[in-house]
């Protein structure tokens, strides 16, 4: 729970690289750690197909990535995080269960929950404050309440709103400094809550932690913990190698159990946010039912921001036929896949003005397949084949339409699942993936 943020030793710059570059190059040793190099070897790729800085002013999403070790000996962490992202807000709420286990859980959980879903519907910190008291009890012997909490709501990318009760304070480091926030106090409800409101910018990194975090190493390597301080130190000189909010997280996360010795003494939840432009793909996968709707679909596509996917050879033939555009398929082993596993994957082809172009049943299976093992782009594999490179977009992307064509393919009928192409089905488990990862998913038939 909450308490002093006592400050040990700050650890040198060395250190903090050293222990960067190890998990960069561990890829095995963690489940933050897989996968780095095959993600940044992807972006790089993509973002020079991907959408290009303009002059007007951006608009701003926050990326949000968390992770809950818990306490050793427990089933269950403590502490609960609640993530809400629309296209105009985003929300983050952290909360901490007094104590472990079970209990703890449960009323975390209440707590997210409810104050995550009443502001996202309008309500006012005031109102959430007043629907907390009344819904959880407080601790008769400890007269605390049962589960202290962050909020972080931010609208349209830049205008930030914090209420923090009895919680770490949030980090924010802007241009690798951390910065103070203005913060004042006052009593809502007979609870004392820090609230103030701030500007994002472009770049700025947020985190929130639980106070497993704070007294992470108590008794250990460290006397008095890791402290609020030394996280902030931390933080921003990890800040300086640019992560995304998954490298970020993933670092903190490695950093606090390695000061716990592998086994946390307190349940310890972190998030990691950035401010950073958002990114756009359209996935147009199908003819239309109509042949005279073929130049529409087109359009459609070209007409949106960002990556532009085909996924089809029917589909790819038809854009190429009315971009009169050669269609040039890739016949080489990487982008095809050369393991067992991805001998069936179809290869790619190039199309002018389109971001990637892939075969349809197999690559958006195998597609499927890659994103239920990858909770970020950094757990993809080192591999190039159509699936990959399609997993890597709509993980990199935080806005995704997909264009879907109705026509049947006469070869396919066979593949009919109560009348509807399988390749629609496979969609459709497609979008509902990406929806639980609080991307904003919008869908189109035609």
């Amino acid at each position: 729970m909450a308490g002093s943020h006592l400050t040990p030793p700050q650890p040198t710059r060395d250190w903090v690289d050293s222990v960067g570059d190890r998990i960069g190059r561990a890829r095995a040793a963690g489940p933050w750690q897989h996968g780095t190099q095959a993600g940044r070897s992807l972006l790089s790729s993509l973002r020079s197909l991907g959408p290009k800085p303009s002059d007007h002013k951006p608009r701003l999403l926050i990326e949000a990535a968390q992770k809950g070790l818990r306490k050793h000996g427990e089933e269950l962490c403590g502490d609960w995080v609640k993530l809400s992202t629309t296209d105009t807000s985003f929300i983050a709420v952290l909360s901490d269960g007094l104590g472990s286990g079970v209990k703890a859980n449960i009323q975390a959980t209440l707590t997210a929950e409810i104050a995550g879903k009443m502001l996202a519907s309008g309500a006012q910190i005031d109102d959430v404050i007043e629907t907390l008291v009344a819904t959880l009890p407080t601790c008769r012997v400890r007269r605390l309440a049962y589960a202290t909490f962050c909020i972080l709501q931010v609208q349209d990318g830049r205008d930030a709103y914090l209420a923090e009760y009895d919680a770490p304070p949030l980090f924010m480091v802007r241009g690798h400094r951390l910065q103070s926030l203005p913060l004042q106090e006052r009593s809502i409800h007979g609870r004392s809550i820090r609230e103030c409101q701030f500007n994002v910018q472009e770049g700025d990194y947020l985190v929130m932690v639980s106070d497993g975090y704070i007294h992470a190493g108590v008794g250990r390597s460290l006397k008095l913990g890791w402290g609020w301080e030394n996280i902030g130190r931390t933080i921003e000189q990890y800040t300086e190698r640019e992560p995304d909010a998954y490298q970020l997280l993933n670092f903190l996360a490695y950093m606090c159990s390695k000061l716990y010795d592998g086994k946390p003494g307190d349940d310890a939840t972190a998030v990691a946010m950035r401010a950073r432009r958002a990114i756009s793909a359209t996935v147009w996968s199908g003819p239309p039912a109509d042949k005279a709707l073929d130049p529409v679909a087109l359009e459609k596509l070209k007409a949106e921001p960002g990556y532009r996917v085909v996924c089809g050879g029917t589909t790819a033939q038809v854009a190429a036929r009315l971009m009169d555009t050669p269609l040039k398929v890739v016949w080489d082993s990487k982008s095809a896949g050369s393991g067992p596993d991805d001998e069936r994957i179809p290869p790619i082809a190039h199309l002018k003005d389109v971001s990637l172009v892939t075969e349809g049943i197999v690559t958006i299976s195998k597609t499927l397949e890659r994103l239920e093992s990858a909770a970020s782009i950094h757990d993809l594999p080192l591999k190039e084949d159509g699936a990959t490179q399609l997993a890597s977009i709509l993980l990199s992307a935080d806005k995704i339409h997909f264009i879907i064509g109705d026509a049947i393919n006469p070869q396919q009928i066979g593949d009919l699942v109560r009348g509807r192409p399988m390749r629609q089905l496979l969609l459709e488990d497609l979008m509902k993936d990406l929806r639980k990862r609080g991307k904003m998913v919008t869908a189109e038939h035609i």
